[in-house]
C-alpha cells in the first residue's frame, strides 16, 4: 500500500497501486498536482446554490434552466 511518510512523500509501488485501481501514473501524479488547486466551475456551483436557496419554488430548476 502507498503510504505518506512524515515528510510528505509517497512510498511504496505506486505503478502497482495505478493498474489495480485502473488509473494511468501520469493521470495520478497529475491529480497530485492539482490536489491544492482550486475548482475552476467553484463561482458558477455557489451561484447554483445561492439561486436554488433564494426560493423554495427553485426546486425544479435543472442545471439547464439555471
Amino acid at each position: 500500500m502507498a503510504l505518506k511518510t512524515k515528510d510528505g512523500e509517497l512510498k511504496g509501488d505506486i505503478a502497482f497501486y495505478c493498474r489495480v485501481l485502473h488509473v494511468s501514473r501520469q493521470g495520478f501524479y497529475q491529480y497530485l498536482a492539482n490536489k491544492g488547486c482550486p475548482w475552476k466551475y467553484q463561482p458558477l456551483a455557489d451561484a447554483m446554490k445561492e439561486i436554488l436557496t433564494e426560493d423554495e419554488c427553485n426546486d425544479t430548476y435543472g442545471r439547464i434552466r439555471m
